[in-house]
């Protein structure tokens, strides 16, 4: 229902299903849904609400669940979600803000816990979190920061306990300790410094009582003492050496 040009519609027009209720109503060019328009669901309640492009969504636009609340609201571009734009849960709360990327999340970004917390900060791509990042827990502390690839930490990064001190501080491979790290006590006195393979101890460190003496240095294999060692009692002198 509305107008035509050439045998197609063209200017204002309404399209119905079959159950007569609406199925699009606005703008039209070359019988494609162009300029301003709102999509509708059979049920009646607004699915898409913007601007669209031989027949997709492209510019601004609103998607919305079937409920009413809005799902995605931003850029769009060939019917899908590319440049800045918000998606949100049902329950109406923000599930991410940030760039978008044929579809994906990518490039700077906020995801959000339902509770609306942050859930992670940083740098995306192709959907994952990768680059420099933060990722908190669900009561808004950080939980671990620095780099990621493929949704997990790769590179320098830092994990920390709930209240905050530092539990982690070194090199990730695959979201698991490898490299060079130290790790720490809740009281901030090492744990352990020195080389990981695979969340494990391996190769040259050295192992810290909690109130800050050593207790063991020397060689790893798979978390456990392995080669040339020292270690020591409590109280600094040596246990063992061999």
């Amino acid at each position: 229902e509305g107008e035509y040009k050439d045998g197609y519609p063209e200017g204002k027009g309404i399209e119905y299903y079959i159950n007569g209720n609406k199925r699009y109503e606005g703008d039209w060019k070359n019988g494609y849904w162009e300029g301003k328009g709102i999509l509708f669901n059979e049920n009646g309640n607004k699915q898409y609400e913007g601007e669209y492009k031989d027949g997709y969504p492209e510019g601004k636009g609103i998607e919305y669940y079937i409920n009413g609340n809005k799902k995605y609201e931003g850029d769009w571009k060939n019917g899908k979600s590319e440049g800045k734009g918000i998606i949100y849960y049902e329950n109406g709360n923000k599930l991410y803000e940030g760039d978008w990327k044929n579809g994906n999340l990518e490039g700077k970004g906020i995801l959000y816990y339902r509770n609306g917390n942050k859930k992670y900060e940083g740098d995306y791509k192709n959907g994952c979190w990768e680059g420099k990042g933060i990722k908190y827990d669900e009561n808004g502390n950080k939980k671990c920061e620095g780099d990621y690839k493929n949704g997990n930490l790769e590179g320098k990064g830092i994990n920390y306990f709930e209240k905050g001190n530092k539990l982690y501080e070194g090199d990730y491979k695959n979201g698991k300790y490898e490299g060079k790290g130290i790790e720490y006590y809740e009281n901030e006195n090492k744990k352990y410094e020195g080389s990981y393979r695979n969340g494990k101890f391996e190769g040259k460190g050295k192992r810290y009582y909690e109130n800050g003496n050593k207790l063991y240095e020397g060689d790893y294999k798979n978390g456990f003492y392995e080669g040339k060692g020292i270690e020591y009692y409590i109280k600094g002198n040596k246990k063992y050496e061999g």
